[in-house]
């Protein structure tokens, strides 16, 4: 079966994936407010992970503040999201 999306439906997803990703992104000035912020990941030593949404952000502090490592969808296998992460490096 093919389907076709017209240029306003193309639009319209640009602005959902755009909202999405300013979402994500506006949460990142909360690690450097607030070091505790978020819960032990367990999937390495000083990894936390902090919720968005549907989504959830992992990150480390380190010496110049905070590293994002990784946003991967909530209803994904976590453990399998970071194992692909890890084999695109």
């Amino acid at each position: 079966m093919r389907y076709r999306v017209p240029d306003d439906a193309e639009q319209d997803l640009d602005e959902a994936a755009d909202r999405v990703v300013d979402r994500i992104t506006e949460r990142f000035w909360l690690f450097g407010q607030h070091t505790d912020a978020g819960r032990p990941a367990g999937i390495a030593a000083g990894v936390k992970c902090f919720p968005v949404g549907k989504y959830l952000i992992y990150y480390r502090k380190t010496c110049h503040g905070k590293d994002i490592l990784h946003t991967f969808h909530g209803a994904r296998s976590q453990r399998s999201a970071v194992k692909a992460a890890r084999k695109r490096r």
